[in-house]
């Protein structure tokens, strides 16, 4: 296939909440939609968004307060549907790959039970993964893909692209 057409051949890898707030936790969505200045600032660099899937929403289901979130997906069957996930988002990476567009990094919520990559939340928040990274990790080291992984918050959009901006800088080499 020849894929010289306008698009820009990058994209990043973003937790769905970051694009989808109705996903998150009752009492936890930080916007009303989408975090609006991340969502657009990937759109001025030309960089397209893959969305992760929310695990949370897709085993616990929407209502989940009151659950321990990161023990719930920390059982045998919801690890193992977080395995699933994961494996499906690195074929789509994989065709991506193949396909010549470079795939940045993966973009974490820090704080998150399923998608914190440097602190997660189990009776609180602390340092470590949330189940769907581990289990995203380990996927993508077996696969033999290597793919930069940095957490980040939606209250700190300008963090988050300026890490993107890091791997943008990374790709381009010396000057």
């Amino acid at each position: 296939m020849d894929f010289r057409d306008v698009r820009a051949g990058r994209v990043v890898l973003v937790p769905h909440c970051a694009a989808n707030q109705n996903a998150r936790l009752a009492g936890c969505a930080e916007r009303p939609a989408a975090v609006v200045e991340l969502v657009a600032g990937l759109m001025d660099r030309r960089i397209g968004i893959c969305q992760m899937p929310c695990p949370e929403l897709m085993v616990l289901g929407l209502d989940r307060e009151g659950v321990n979130i990161y023990d719930a997906l920390d059982a045998p069957a919801a690890r193992a549907a977080c395995r699933r996930m994961a494996r499906d988002l690195c074929r789509q990476v994989r065709q991506y790959l193949d396909g010549g567009v470079a795939v940045l990094g993966v973009l974490g919520k820090n704080g998150s039970p399923s998608c914190g990559v440097e602190e997660t939340w189990r009776e609180r928040r602390g340092p470590g993964m949330g189940v769907f990274v581990q289990e995203l990790a380990a996927e993508l080291t077996e696969r033999g893909i290597a793919l930069p992984l940095a957490g980040t918050m939606d209250a700190e959009p300008d963090a988050a692209l300026a890490v993107v901006d890091e791997w943008l800088a990374a790709r381009a080499g010396p000057p």
